[in-house]
């Protein structure tokens, strides 16, 4: 029994070649827990894409830490001079 339990458990690999029209035909044969894992799996793989992306796209050597202190700074001034400025009892 242990040793056929280990057998049907192991996962082999499959090498196929389907284009996009193909896969989704299996996609939609498939059972609702197969389709479930497989969406969540294009999910985190689709964020950490679209993640990487904006992390890259907002990297810059231009922008010091100084700088951003300086920013922060210049907007806590002026929303203080104007009145707008955020208190724990002024929501």
């Amino acid at each position: 029994m242990g040793v056929q339990t280990i057998k049907q458990q192991k996962e082999e690999m499959i090498n196929l070649s389907l284009n996009k029209r193909q896969f989704i035909d299996i996609f939609r044969f498939m059972g609702e827990q197969d389709r479930i894992e497989i969406y969540k799996e294009l999910q985190k793989s689709l964020f950490l894409n679209r993640f990487e992306k904006l992390l890259q796209s907002t990297r810059t050597d231009d922008l010091s830490y100084d700088d951003i202190t300086n920013e922060v700074e210049t907007v806590r001034q002026e929303r203080y001079e104007t009145g707008m400025q955020i208190s724990p009892n002024n929501h």
